[in-house]
């Protein structure tokens, strides 16, 4: 018998032999820890993550990932895991070598140990000549200062500062790249400090803002935003009123939101602090969705609401009816949240200011507790109906009275009706009853597609 030929297989490394440019996009897919230990596979791969122009750390976990006042555990195992991977952190970072850093994100949990010096990390980055920034403090000491190079970035275009940082904005420094910011909970110098932050960034166009969390004071009496490039907005003030007999009575906070933004073409306001807002120079503005207690200075803000298209309105009677009496000569989509508020009357006067609307939902899944609406036949037809009003949809319709008479109201004028789309509220008895009724009512549109479906709530 002839001897069996062995034949001996030399296994290709052909990963290993692409080029490095397409060796970083690799490893562009997978998570830090495992780009960084791919350097031990052998020489080719040693320094190809030291390249890399992003890096992400994020230490948070799911469960505590937007909970930095969480009781950091004792445990000795879990905390000697931690103080790896900081070290891991702080070697990679000094290892490092790309001469631009595109993006670095760095997330720091409650158990973040208070003697990291996270201002090197920032510092590097910007040396680093670091495009996108996004850094998220929330270990259990105070606030920190973040190193004064980071205002002088100048290939910074998006900045985001989250929980403990304390912002200190230097009067002489300027951010000229930066077109994206978000200040999620930070801590600010004081008024003046913020004005210059804003006014140093020529060609900022979206900022996204959130304070006020868990009643925590941020040294700010009027957050100023007088920002002439700037085109969106998102401001969100939690609640720090807390013992009110009524949650929608308005109390002089002292404090308030002032708008200037010449350039501004959408914005979202949701302020449950009681802060006042004023509006003082938007001409451009498009959309706006506006959550408040209340709205100061109406009579001030009237010229540039007036020209919005698109209108999202969380009301209660506060909101609602200042809103009513606005001339909106060019909207065409409304969006009404009614919350503990008599809403009918204030928004057919609404509705009659809003000759060119297209788009009309009532949304009553937000309604906390139910108020008897009062309904009045109007005396008049508002003119939306009559010529323009296309879409109509009711959420979680309640089969009231005044619901049933309002739908009716819709329904028998609007002659340029394509669509309707009524969901019923899982809670209303007879619903087959009331579906009923809503499919017998008379419509002035002989084309109108009509929905009626059960909500899920």
């Amino acid at each position: 018998m002839a001897d069996d030929k062995i034949e001996e297989t030399v296994c290709e490394d052909k990963i290993s032999a692409l080029p490095e440019d397409l060796l970083v996009r690799i490893l562009l897919h997978v998570p830090m820890k495992d780009a960084i230990a791919t350097m031990f596979l052998s020489k080719r791969w040693r320094f190809i993550w030291t390249i890399l122009p992003k890096l992400e750390y994020d230490f948070f976990s799911d469960d505590d990932e937007d909970d930095d006042d969480k009781v950091v555990d004792d445990n000795d195992d879990d905390e000697e895991s931690k103080k790896t991977s900081w070290c891991f952190f702080d070697k990679s970072m000094e290892l490092h070598k790309a001469p631009v850093l595109k993006t670095l994100l760095i997330k720091l949990d409650p158990g973040c140990s208070s003697d990291i010096d996270v201002g090197k990390w920032i510092a590097k980055a910007v040396d680093r000549r670091v495009v996108v920034l996004r850094f998220k403090l929330s270990w259990s000491t105070g606030p920190t200062r973040l190193p004064k190079s980071l205002y002088t970035c100048e290939t910074l275009k998006e900045l985001t500062l989250s929980h403990k940082v304390l912002l200190d904005f230097p009067s002489s420094s300027c951010l000229p790249s930066l077109m994206f910011l978000n200040l999620f909970y930070v801590v600010y110098r004081d008024d003046a400090s913020l004005e210059s932050f804003f006014s140093h960034c020529p060609v900022l166009i979206c900022l996204n803002v959130k304070r006020n969390r868990r009643n925590r004071d941020d040294n700010i009496t009027k957050f100023s935003v007088k920002i002439p490039s700037l085109q969106g907005l998102l401001y969100v003030s939690d609640d720090i009123i807390s013992s009110l007999p009524d949650d929608d009575e308005v109390v002089d906070t002292g404090k308030c939101l002032a708008i200037d933004t010449p350039g501004l073409l959408y914005f979202s306001i949701t302020d449950h602090s009681g802060d006042s807002c004023s509006i003082e120079n938007m001409p451009c503005l498009e959309d706006a969705s506006i959550d408040v207690k209340s709205f100061s200075d109406m009579d001030k803000s009237k010229t540039y609401l007036s020209a919005v298209r698109s209108l999202v309105l969380h009301t209660t009677d506060q909101v609602l009816l200042p809103f009513s009496t606005v001339k909106f000569s060019r909207l065409i989509k409304l969006r009404i949240y009614p919350d503990r508020s008599d809403w009918l009357e204030a928004l057919l006067l609404l509705l009659k200011n809003a000759p060119k609307l297209k788009d009309l939902l009532v949304d009553y899944a937000f309604n906390t507790d139910v108020i008897p609406s009062s309904w009045n036949q109007p005396s008049s037809i508002a003119g939306c109906l009559s010529s323009h009003l296309e879409f109509f949809e009711y959420r979680v319709y309640g089969g009231t009275e005044e619901e049933k008479e309002f739908v009716m109201y819709i329904l028998a004028n609007s002659k340029c009706l394509k669509k309707v789309r009524i969901s019923v509220s899982p809670y209303l008895e007879n619903q087959n009853l009331s579906i009923e009724e809503l499919r017998d009512i008379p419509r002035a549109s002989t084309f109108v597609e009509m929905i009626i479906v059960f909500d899920d709530a």
